[in-house]
């Protein structure tokens, strides 16, 4: 399992675990569903599962990995959105 960072020329964009980045492409199309203009736009980049995400509590900025996250969801299905990241 590998994450993917996929977002739609810029926009809309989610940090995915899958096991290929076409997968994580896939699962993308379905969660976005008709809000796409070209598929051409939609960029999927590999990233590291110890790379930090900000995440802000209460105004304080905490930073986990995204391996962290990942492990902290309820359930463990593979491809699955992990974080969307701004």
């Amino acid at each position: 399992m590998k994450y993917y960072k996929v977002s739609n020329s810029g926009f809309d964009s989610k940090v995915i675990i899958a096991y290929s980045g076409y997968e994580a492409l896939g699962y993308y199309l379905m969660e976005i569903d008709d809000q796409l203009g070209f598929v051409d736009d939609v960029n999927v980049e590999e990233v590291a599962a110890d790379e930090r995400v900000e995440i802000s509590y209460t105004g304080y900025p905490v930073y986990k990995t995204l391996k962290e996250l990942y492990q902290e969801k309820d359930f463990w299905q593979v491809p699955n959105v992990v974080v969307e990241v701004e």
